[in-house]
């Protein structure tokens, strides 16, 4: 079967209410001033798979919005940034669902996520044909059915399963390692790797697999399979504005160099440079760079 997109999107959609504010986070138990940045595009699988167009694949996004003026934002912005919205329902009476992100003069950032009904929408057959029809689809462990269900379709493809473990996911315990086992690119952190294995890493990777872990400031750590020992990638220093995006824009950049034929340490060190570069803009998607400017700061 010819794969028509390098990567594809799935889930993790919302539009964020960005406020700055004149101190360090976290807040104190005060009123304190502060600004609307903006209203922008957002969501976290949603900000990677932008990123993933930026950096030269062919994308595409799977996910749910209201019938508002906010689903029109968001898929102009997919468009905008060469992303294509071809598995974007928009739900008739629905809100579309919104994140409020506070960021602080020191570059770090609160997120509050209210619920929204659209988190639990069923996967559709034209959805499964495009996973199918993709050489990477990035989501997150939403349930156990939604896992198996996408990494059935991806395999039958011959396409990976990434999975982002990162942010706050209701799996636990042996249905969340049942869902990483399916994957063949994983995010996740040290904490929730160290609960489903008390073993060496080593021990819980799978053939083909990368297992990913990032820890802001500190760099990340990968290992594969034939490892003994994860590798460390240092963080790049440069002077942060903001660092909302930062970890989409990573996973992108490892996709992406991943898909290129690089090594797990050539694909971490092209994903901290994409994320250096990133979080020297305002918003999850301002910066998201372009291959040539992440090879022009590798150079440097």
């Amino acid at each position: 079967m010819t794969n028509r997109y390098d990567f594809l999107g799935v889930g993790g959609l919302a539009v964020d209410w960005v406020i700055a504010i004149d101190q360090p986070l976290p807040l104190a138990d005060d009123k304190v001033p502060a600004r609307l940045v903006g209203k922008l595009p957002g969501g976290f699988i949603a900000n990677a798979t932008c990123g993933a167009a930026r950096l030269g694949l062919r994308s595409a996004y799977i996910g749910w919005a209201g019938d508002d003026a906010d689903a029109d934002l968001l898929a102009d912005d997919f468009r905008a940034h060469g992303v294509d919205p071809a598995g974007l329902v928009r739900v008739p009476g629905a809100v579309t669902p919104f994140t409020v992100v506070i960021t602080g003069t020191d570059a770090r950032r609160a997120i509050l996520l209210p619920e929204s009904p659209l988190y639990s929408q069923p996967l559709t057959p034209d959805h499964l044909a495009l996973a199918e029809r993709s050489r990477v689809v990035y989501t997150f462990p939403r349930d156990e059915q939604w896992v198996t269900t996408l990494a059935d379709a991806t395999h039958a493809g011959g396409g990976w399963l990434a999975l982002d473990v990162e942010s706050a996911v209701p799996l636990q315990g042996a249905a969340l390692r049942a869902a990483i086992d399916r994957a063949q690119i994983v995010f996740a952190p040290r904490e929730t790797l160290a609960a489903l294995h008390a073993g060496p890493l080593r021990e819980m990777v799978r053939p083909e697999q990368w297992i990913v872990m990032t820890g802001g400031g500190e760099g990340a750590w990968g290992i594969a399979a034939g490892m003994a020992e994860p590798v460390h990638q240092p963080a790049r220093r440069v002077q942060a504005v903001d660092t909302t995006g930062a970890g989409d824009c990573f996973h992108a950049a490892l996709i992406a160099a991943r898909l290129g034929g690089a090594s797990l340490p050539e694909a971490l060190a092209f994903a901290s440079a994409a994320a250096a570069l990133k979080v020297q803009h305002r918003g999850a998607r301002g910066g998201l760079p372009t291959r040539a400017e992440v090879e022009a700061f590798l150079a440097t």
